[in-house]
């Protein structure tokens, strides 16, 4: 016998992971789901320079500052879909740019943080998850937590 669980269940559930893999808000002395307190995007990201960002760690490798633009295009592209925009993706160009200034640096964080904010609260106002919905919603939490993980891997090898 198979049982639903309440909608408002699943999203609560959802934006808890959703809001630790940011690491918006910080939420230090709580329990976390991940191994690591404030590990989280913002956590991670902060203090890193716009040289370290563009830094790859192994020749033909990408940078923080990739996986950072990579990341956001992700999240815009679900944005487009909820949307019903059709749009013709360039998931090569998605890891540009790979090399930033101070400025555009702050411009990448910024639009990567945008961009989670509005996918966010289209997750927390979806009342109708349609099947496309519900797997888009979870690929991008598990895509963010991935390349969370490589962000955070790349500064411990940038770190020594």
């Amino acid at each position: 016998m198979s049982q639903q669980i309440p909608v408002a269940d699943f999203v609560d559930n959802l934006m808890v992971l959703w809001e630790e893999t940011l690491g918006i808000p910080a939420k230090p002395e709580e329990t976390t789901w991940y191994l690591d307190r404030n590990a989280g995007w913002a956590a991670s990201l902060a203090g890193v320079s716009a040289a370290a960002a563009s830094r790859p760690i192994v020749a033909g490798g990408t940078s923080i500052a990739a996986q950072t633009a990579h990341a956001a295009y992700y999240l815009e592209r679900f944005e487009a879909i909820v949307a019903d925009r059709r749009e013709p993706s360039d998931w090569p160009a998605s890891f540009r740019p790979a090399e930033v200034d101070e400025e555009a640096w702050t411009r990448s964080k910024e639009r990567l943080f945008a961009a989670a904010e509005r996918v966010g609260r289209l997750l927390r106002g979806n009342p109708h998850w349609e099947r496309e919905h519900l797997g888009g919603a979870m690929a991008n939490l598990v895509h963010l937590a991935y390349h969370l993980g490589a962000v955070r891997q790349m500064l411990r090898v940038a770190k020594g």
